[in-house]
């Protein structure tokens, strides 16, 4: 493909790696001769969105989302309808989006998919109107979003101790669940409602969800024995959660959750107070991605 124009979103503060050494990377590529590249450093919160947007406004016809999941999400979000694909160098502590599609997470091996990638169309999810890629829910994994967000350090580490922490302290809900139409009552320990597979990690919260199946998968942990845990995160990881006796999942395009009171909830590993009622929609392959051919 020529005459292509190319631009790279960089995040200087997000993820793990060093951002030079990448950018570096990126200008030592062989360029088609007639590629405009153009290289952007994110200011603030929300500038990676509005880059985005004036790049898909531009008919840029691929956005390279550098830094961890959180600035994926907001590039993304700006690509949605758009004729511009989203392109991914993942470098965040999790890297669920690009786990799940198979997106290699060596630099310069993410980079080559400029020149040997597929173009995908991809399911996006709403949450309550506000789109995410990967995951959503309430809960246990909210809570570990709240006091991970809470903390200076990032990486899988501090993602377990949050969850340690959590884990000791967290009491089970009682949901008002409508699934396309059919009311359900859960005592759930933590619901997720997931478009891709995985958190982020290999952790596969929905092992069976797809991308592109234009379905929500709906995940219901119910409360499960102490000495239960060990096993469940054995699952987690080894994409069997779904045979836990513990573990229900459902598919649907719609969802609505009732619960209690206003708590916290999370997107893409995002925390966020929400209220007693939160809507679940899916709008089926309305993001172009650049993807392993």
């Amino acid at each position: 493909m020529s005459n292509r124009k190319i631009a790279f979103i960089v995040n200087p503060v997000s993820g793990t790696q060093n951002k030079k050494k990448i950018v570096k990377k990126i200008k030592n590529i062989s360029w088609h001769n007639n590629d405009e590249i153009e290289i952007y450093y994110t200011k603030c919160a929300g500038d990676a969105f509005e880059s985005a947007k004036k790049y898909a406004e531009k008919n840029f016809d691929i956005v390279v989302a550098v830094g961890g999941d959180g600035t994926v999400n907001e590039i993304a979000r700006a690509l949605i309808h758009t004729n511009t694909v989203l392109s991914l160098i993942p470098v965040g502590s999790g890297n669920g989006l690009a786990r799940d599609l198979h997106i290699p997470l060596k630099t310069s091996d993410a980079v080559n998919l400029l020149h040997e990638g597929k173009i995908v169309n991809i399911d996006v999810c709403y949450f309550n109107n506000r789109p995410y890629l990967c995951t959503a829910g309430v809960g246990y994994d909210a809570a570990v979003s709240r006091v991970f967000a809470q903390s200076s350090k990032r990486g899988f580490l501090s993602y377990f101790i949050a969850s340690l922490k959590v884990y000791l302290k967290i009491k089970p809900v009682v949901y008002q669940l409508t699934m396309d139409g059919i009311g359900t009552t859960h005592e759930a320990f933590d619901i997720t409602f997931a478009n891709a597979g995985q958190f982020g990690n290999n952790a596969y919260i929905a092992p069976l969800a797809d991308l592109r199946d234009k379905l929500i998968d709906v995940v219901v942990i119910r409360p499960f024995p102490w000495y239960k845990s060990l096993d469940i995160g054995i699952r987690l990881f080894r994409k069997t959660l779904h045979k836990s006796k513990y573990v229900k999942i459902y598919k649907c395009e719609h969802a609505v959750l009732e619960r209690p009171e206003d708590d916290c909830a999370h997107f893409d590993g995002e925390f966020i107070t929400a209220g007693k009622r939160i809507e679940i929609n899916i709008k089926p392959a309305s993001l172009k991605i650049l993807t392993k051919g």
